[in-house]
């Protein structure tokens, strides 16, 4: 599913597509805190969270089978945003319409600056998020 680095806190914070954040110590891999509900701004658990980048603070997380990412406070769970790149790439315009999801969160060097990507695409995207 996945994990990323909170380098200042000395974690990782791993999903496991539950609706849960897992946190482990960066260096034993124990689990170093409790485990958070991630609950989404409709009051709903967040399900199926899969790739997770830590950025400027919060985890951000691609929910599986969604064109959603949704950025989480890792101490609280709340979902703080949602972003929806349903347009982005249209379904209408992939080949794999089941398969072709968005998949992939990287940050990038430049500040403020992101990459996104899916499964089976065969192009990834520069984005900035508000």
């Amino acid at each position: 599913w996945g994990i990323t680095h909170d380098a200042q806190n000395r974690r990782f914070i791993v999903s496991d597509g539950s609706p849960y954040l897992h946190f482990w110590d960066d260096e034993t891999l124990e689990e170093s805190n409790p485990k958070i509900l991630v609950t989404r701004q409709n009051g709903a658990p967040a399900k199926n969270l899969n790739e997770l980048e830590f950025y400027k603070g919060l985890v951000l997380a691609n929910v599986w089978y969604q064109e959603d990412i949704i950025a989480i406070d890792p101490e609280t769970g709340d979902v703080i945003k949602e972003y929806d790149f349903s347009t982005l790439w249209p379904k209408s315009e992939r080949r794999f319409q089941r398969a072709d999801v968005l998949n992939g969160i990287s940050v990038s060097d430049t500040d403020g600056e992101l990459y996104v990507t899916g499964k089976k695409w065969n192009r990834i995207y520069r984005i900035e998020l508000n």
